[in-house]
């Protein structure tokens, strides 16, 4: 027993002549729109009533933008702007720092979890901002050592290398 698949399933169905059922209702409705602009106004009116109404109903029956039929996208403009807007306002909350000994900080940082650390560590190498180099504090003969000062508020000495 064989089976065909069905091809071309994205296409409407061609019922007026080469026209789907809905661009023959656009062409429709222009060509309406147009014999009773000849019906009422003169000749001069008529043409450019008639003019629009055919760009109008034929942009909505062929035209599309970004592979979407115009006639939907004005169905989501016409949405869109008789929808209420909502606007989502969120209160700003106070940012307060905390002034803790480095003891506390390492109690802190001694209860994060893995995951937690890992994830700061990942984010600190993804923008490139490990550590910033804090003043220059002493110098021992040749050597040059800085005090670095971590993200998190460590600090730590470190020894200087100055490459020339």
């Amino acid at each position: 027993m064989e089976f065909q698949t069905p091809q071309f399933i994205e296409q409407k169905p061609k019922i007026v002549g080469p026209l789907t059922l809905g661009q023959f209702f656009y062409v429709a409705i222009g060509a309406g729109i147009s014999f009773l602009a000849y019906q009422f106004f003169n000749l001069f009116l008529w043409i450019i009533i008639s003019l629009a109404a055919f760009g109008i109903s034929l942009a909505l029956a062929f035209g599309k933008i970004n592979g979407e039929p115009v006639s939907k996208i004005a169905a989501y403009f016409v949405k869109f702007s008789l929808r209420p807007k909502t606007y989502t306002w969120q209160r700003q909350t106070e940012q307060t720092t905390l002034n803790l000994s480095e003891s506390d900080l390492l109690k802190i940082r001694k209860n994060i979890s893995i995951g937690e650390k890992l994830k700061s560590l990942s984010l600190k190498v993804a923008i490139g901002k490990i550590f910033k180099p804090g003043p220059e504090i002493k110098k021992e003969g040749e050597e040059k050592y800085e005090v670095v000062t971590f993200i998190t508020g460590e600090r730590e000495k470190a020894k200087r290398v100055d490459y020339k």
